[in-house]
């Protein structure tokens, strides 16, 4: 569990087949002051999982044995590890594929050293991230408990990972008001992402969380988009 946004004392585990460039990767965090470890196939990156338990995974969609998308929706069944995929294709698809199976970022190779750092680096700190001075918020039915990081609709606990909690932080924060995309990207993800005006991470993320919040995705009623600007949260819905 990230307890630090320190690169000290945390574990990565790099899930890649391709020896070079798994050990470069270690290089490159270890260099940073991570904890970097690498397996080469699918089974042997989910026993690892299961038995350490590492504060961040790199997982490869190529793998030997079991397809890297297999093992994200195998680990996201039971688990909200924060998880980037690295993938040899630039294609938009393999980035939806991924981020629909429950990725929280998606990297295309090759890609410099200073990204994959800074990319590891604001994944966790999205992760430990607590706002203050607010504990609680509660928009109708919805309410979130940001002291444990939990979110509850008509009483049912919702199941969130790291990047589905920043959204929903989001709106409900700015509840009765249009969030843009580039203010869900800056904020949920970084500044990095706000720039390149890339908006298919924040679709993808707004699909997810609305099966788990809306009794019908297709009209939703708590998060509802402004077409050509963003999303808002109603306050009141009839």
């Amino acid at each position: 569990m990230v307890t630090n946004v320190s690169a000290s004392r945390l574990n990565i585990l790099i899930v890649e087949d391709d020896g070079d460039t798994a050990e470069v990767v270690c290089a490159v965090l270890n260099s940073a002051g991570f904890r970097a470890v690498s397996v080469d196939n699918g089974s042997a990156a989910l026993n690892e999982i299961s038995q350490q338990t590492p504060d961040l995974v790199l997982l490869d969609i190529n793998l030997p044995d079991i397809n890297g998308i297999e093992v994200l929706k195998s680990v996201r069944s039971h688990s909200f590890l924060p998880m980037i995929v690295l993938s040899g294709y630039g294609r938009d698809r393999d980035r939806v594929l991924a981020l629909e199976a429950g990725a929280d970022d998606y990297m295309a190779k090759p890609f410099s050293p200073e990204e994959l750092v800074a990319r590891v680096k604001a994944l966790l700190r999205r992760v430990e991230w607590t706002p203050k001075p607010e504990t609680h918020l509660q928009v109708r039915q919805l309410k979130l408990d940001m002291s444990r990081r939990q979110a509850s609709i008509r009483g049912q606990r919702l199941r969130l990972t790291p990047i589905e909690y920043g959204i929903l932080l989001a709106l409900m924060r700015s509840a009765g008001q249009v969030v843009t995309h580039e203010e869900l990207l800056r904020v949920v993800w970084g500044d990095e992402y706000a720039d390149n005006g890339d908006y298919s991470v924040v679709r993808v993320n707004i699909s997810r969380l609305r099966q788990k919040l809306e009794d019908n995705p297709r009209r939703p009623t708590y998060v509802v988009t402004v077409p050509g600007r963003g999303y808002w949260m109603p306050i009141h819905y009839r």
